[in-house]
């Protein structure tokens, strides 16, 4: 098992399931929901306006979805953390480090093998993005013994400081350095 880190895009994430923000009211209008919506064929929409419907959600929580045809990229299910209560709401440290305890005991207990996680609230004028890469690093360390994690986002300065935590904290193999350094905009160290 182990934890890689790529500049790239989360809708492509060679796992079996991808952890991304949400809202209450399952708003997806933020670039990656957006993405996500558009690969999956807004199945993954309907998915979750009829859970919604259905579920009182809170803040904190985490749902899941099936991939839609983001399934064609060996994509099983797709888990929503929920952040914030509507897409215009700020979200905090504190409820991001929740969402992700939380997601990844769902993960265990849904017997995962592999998992992608985008930068949890780092969208524009948002959350820091050093913030939430310590917490992601932090969390992803303590099941990278049980689960095959990649860290991907298209934020090159949010990977490039997911990659200089995981080198402070001794993450990483040598051979895994050499090629996270080799992504562009992130220096290894």
């Amino acid at each position: 098992m182990s934890i890689e880190i790529i500049l790239g895009d989360i809708c492509y994430p060679k796992s079996e399931a991808i952890i991304i923000p949400a809202n209450t009211l399952g708003i997806m209008s933020n670039d990656v929901q957006k993405r996500i919506i558009k690969d999956s064929l807004k199945s993954v929409s309907k998915e979750i306006n009829n859970f919604i419907t259905n579920n009182k959600i809170e803040i904190g929580d985490c749902f899941t979805t099936n991939a839609g045809r983001l399934k064609r990229r060996g994509l099983k299910k797709i888990y929503h953390l929920v952040i914030k209560r509507l897409q215009s709401d700020f979200t905090s440290i504190y409820i991001v480090e929740k969402s992700l305890m939380n997601v990844f005991k769902i993960l265990i207990k849904d017997k995962a093998k592999s998992v992608s996680i985008c930068g949890i609230g780092i969208d524009a004028g948002e959350l820091d993005k050093k913030s939430v890469a310590r917490i992601t690093i932090e969390r992803c360390k303590r099941y990278k013994d049980v689960l095959d994690i990649k860290i991907i986002d298209d934020n090159e300065e949010f990977i490039k400081e997911c990659n200089e935590i995981a080198n402070k904290l001794g993450i990483f193999k040598k051979e895994q350095k050499d090629v996270v350094s080799r992504l562009p905009g992130v220096s290894a160290k």
